[in-house]
């Protein structure tokens, strides 16, 4: 199969990242048994009430902001001219979408403003552009921080590939 361009776009980027940025995994766990319970309660109100396919994502991405806020280094870049760490003062996550093409890494801004129904309706919105290909090129840029998700590959954890020039992917 022929390399496509986005693939070498994506593997460009990808070794920038590791080559300039200091990769640390850390994993530890959580007990979500009283958040997955919930989950399973709302869920179907929740896609009844709104017609919005709900998932867990909204719940970690909420939580992330939250994490954000009260260590404001993850939700920083380096600017390596200037010698300088930028603090955001927004919270724009971006999501890995994985597409045939590769991963792509769509933005739900603001998510600090957002509630958790317009959250959803967001990632679900900008997942399904990632896979067809509308998605423009300023759907993919300004995030802070990324989360990924390697539940569908399958394993215990993974070491991502921060997506440059944010500081951190959970």
């Amino acid at each position: 199969m022929p390399v496509t361009h986005l693939r070498k776009v994506i593997a460009n980027a990808m070794r920038y990242s590791k080559q300039h940025s200091a990769h640390v995994t850390h994993v530890d766990e959580a007990d979500v048994t009283d958040l997955m319970d919930h989950y399973r309660r709302a869920k179907p109100v929740i896609e009844e009430r709104t017609g919005v396919r709900f998932t867990v994502l909204p719940f970690f991405i909420k939580a992330l902001v939250a994490t954000l806020k009260k260590y404001p280094i993850f939700n920083a870049s380096v600017d390596e001219e200037r010698q300088e760490i930028l603090f955001k003062k927004y919270y724009n996550i971006g999501i890995a979408v994985d597409t045939p093409e590769g991963l792509i890494v769509p933005v739900i801004r603001n998510a600090d403003r957002k509630d958790m129904v317009d959250i959803a309706a967001e990632v679900a919105d900008k997942a399904q552009r990632a896979r067809d290909r509308p998605l423009t090129l300023d759907g993919l840029k300004g995030g802070t921080c990324t989360i990924t998700n390697i539940g569908p590959l399958g394993g215990v954890f993974a070491t991502p590939i921060i997506n440059q020039p944010e500081i951190a992917i959970v």
